[in-house]
């Protein structure tokens, strides 16, 4: 068995790993329904960023920043329903500073459309 095998289905992963948490909760973890969703939703924003890094994508990054930015707020999330008590504003500084560092790390990655497009030509 080959690794891609098991690494290509991000979503059967997402959806095994919620049934896992699901079912430790309903036998022996003693977190909440809202905190089962919670993780599941953190669980499925990951997912994303991990679609997001492993197609190829038009868009020259913006799905990734997409991802990290909704996984960023499923994190916040997740956070606030384990009682992490934080305002409206921290909550805002994190994803703005969480915005602007992807912005820059994909910026130094990737290359304006006409770049690419010359690239292609071989110009």
């Amino acid at each position: 068995m080959n690794s891609n095998q098991l690494s290509g289905e991000p979503a059967i992963w997402a959806s095994l790993i919620a049934s896992g948490v699901q079912l430790a909760a309903a036998f022996w973890l003693p977190i909440s329904d809202e905190q089962v969703h919670l993780i599941n939703a953190v669980v499925l924003a990951v997912a994303g960023v991990v679609v997001a890094f492993t197609t190829v994508s038009p868009d020259n990054g913006g799905s990734i920043k997409a991802a990290i930015l909704g996984a960023v707020q499923a994190f916040i999330s997740l956070a606030v329903g384990f009682g992490w008590e934080a305002s409206p504003e921290q909550t805002v500084a994190i994803t703005s500073f969480v915005g602007l560092a992807v912005a820059v790390f994909i910026r130094q990655t990737s290359k304006p459309k006409s770049a690419q497009a010359a690239g292609a030509r071989g110009v």
